[in-house]
């Protein structure tokens, strides 16, 4: 098996806020995620990085927002929220995430990538019975799709809630080729969030906002799918109120304190505040941030976009789970009831911000 068409000419990568991209082939890149080093692809997006090309830096001053939704300055969904929250179940996680973690891969740049995100569609499909919930594939210059389920808003239905997870998985010796299941990274995410949207249709959600559900193809080759959606969004003037993305959920050392990690790079100040808040009232877990890294995930995306954004993590150590890109992340590992704190926590951020509007 070779290496799929998208590196058969070098990408421009950016590796930190500070240094200039690159143009680099498909070894060089290799060499970057086996050494850990977070990057962006760039290549096909230049127009979405600015000169100044973040909102807030890794010291966490918040910098340019050009779009500042309006959000809860109080929670007032906690009735919708606890109703929804009572009918979570860890039951679904791993009825999807075998078979979805039995693929060889995810590779975004490879049928495997393809087949996957068809098969993941179809039981995001499954779920949606309402009339005002759309399902579509997002395409790319890759084989493999992003993924968008739309539950259309009421009398602000123009403004658009994003929560998220990105579905592809990748082995960081052979990517194209090597096994990754990809249970942690980011199975738990794709299923965490999966969940709280089976919950919040079975609850009769009718949020005032639009609410859209994202899993994102390529995360792994430098947050591709999301920038691709993240740059069309703005490009045609979206109003995202803000992106709640969520990247591993289900591992955490038992020697550790059990948290929700929140990343504290690369978002912005007041949607962090609310996500504390979100898991005080509705969890039962404490936040605590971190430093995630240049690249780290796709809430970059949505923050060099200009929009407001945040990511939920299964701890505060980022490099706790030594199993991922690799055979080793399995279903075995994960702690679904950790991950259930998570779903909870998307259910909230739904009601709490998909209710509300900014002329309200």
């Amino acid at each position: 098996m070779q290496p799929g068409k998208l590196y058969n000419e070098q990408r421009l990568i950016k590796v930190s806020e500070s240094s200039r991209p690159r143009w680099m082939d498909l070894e060089s890149i290799m060499v970057l995620r086996r050494a850990g080093v977070r990057f962006m692809d760039i290549t096909d997006v230049q127009e979405l990085h600015r000169p100044y090309d973040s909102i807030t830096d890794l010291t966490k001053e918040e910098g340019h927002l050009e779009y500042k939704s309006k959000l809860p300055q109080e929670l007032l969904q906690g009735k919708n929220v606890a109703k929804a929250v009572s009918l979570l179940s860890t039951e679904l996680y791993g009825k999807v995430l075998e078979p979805f973690t039995a693929f060889h891969n995810r590779y975004y740049d490879s049928e495997n990538g393809r087949k996957s995100s068809e098969w993941l569609q179809e039981q995001v499909e499954q779920l949606v019975t309402d009339a005002n919930v759309t399902v579509t594939a997002f395409k790319h210059r890759f084989p493999q799709s992003s993924i968008v389920a739309r539950i259309e808003g009421r009398d602000a239905k123009e403004e658009t809630v994003v929560i998220s997870a990105h579905q592809d998985s990748v082995n960081q010796w052979i990517p194209w080729f090597g096994r990754a299941s990809g249970a942690d990274d980011d199975g738990s995410g794709t299923v965490t969030i999966l969940e709280a949207l089976r919950v919040l249709l079975k609850n009769g959600f009718k949020p005032n906002r639009s609410v859209e559900f994202h899993w994102y193809a390529g995360e792994e080759g430098g947050l591709l799918g999301s920038q691709d959606v993240a740059l069309a969004y703005k490009n045609d003037g979206r109003k995202v109120a803000a992106n709640m993305h969520f990247d591993m959920t289900g591992f955490w050392l038992k020697e550790s304190k059990e948290v929700i990690g929140l990343v504290a790079d690369r978002t912005d100040a007041e949607t962090r505040n609310m996500v504390k808040s979100l898991a005080e009232e509705y969890t039962q877990l404490r936040t605590k941030e971190f430093l995630c890294g240049y690249g780290c995930s796709d809430h970059a995306s949505w923050n060099s976009a200009g929009y407001r954004s945040a990511m939920a993590f299964e701890s505060d150590k980022l490099d706790a789970n030594t199993y991922i890109h690799s055979p080793s992340d399995t279903v075995e590992t994960l702690d679904f009831d950790h991950m259930l704190e998570f779903s909870k926590l998307a259910v909230a951020f739904a009601y709490e911000v998909g209710y509300i509007a900014d002329d309200a």
